[in-house]
C-alpha cells in the first residue's frame, strides 16, 4: 500500500463542494491507496496518469483529484473539474 497524503487544498475544496462529493472523495482516495501499483486492480477506480508523476482519479460525475506521485508517497494535490485540470497541465509544462 502506498503512501497518501491529502493536502490542505483538497480540504478547503471539499468543503466548498458538500459533504456528499467529500464522502465519495474520501472513499475513493482509500480504494486508490489500497491498490495503487497493482495495474490489475485499478479498472473501475477511475486511475488515469495524465503527466510525468501525475494522476487523476475521478470522484463525481466532473469532479476529478489530482495525485502526485513521489516515490512510495501519492499526494492529493486538489480536487477540480476537468477544465481547471486541463489548465493546471498547461501551466505545468
Amino acid at each position: 500500500m502506498i503512501r497518501l497524503v491529502i493536502g490542505a487544498r483538497v480540504g478547503k475544496t471539499l468543503q466548498r463542494l458538500g459533504p456528499e462529493i467529500a464522502a465519495e472523495t474520501e472513499k475513493q482516495l482509500a480504494k486508490v491507496a489500497a491498490q495503487f501499483g497493482r495495474p490489475h486492480r485499478h479498472s473501475g477506480l477511475g486511475l488515469r496518469k495524465i503527466g510525468p508523476r501525475s494522476y487523476e482519479i475521478r470522484v463525481w460525475r466532473q469532479w476529478r483529484v489530482i495525485l502526485i506521485q513521489d516515490d512510495a508517497t501519492l499526494f492529493a494535490y486538489d480536487v477540480m473539474n476537468h477544465d481547471e485540470v486541463e489548465l493546471w497541465l498547461k501551466r505545468r509544462r
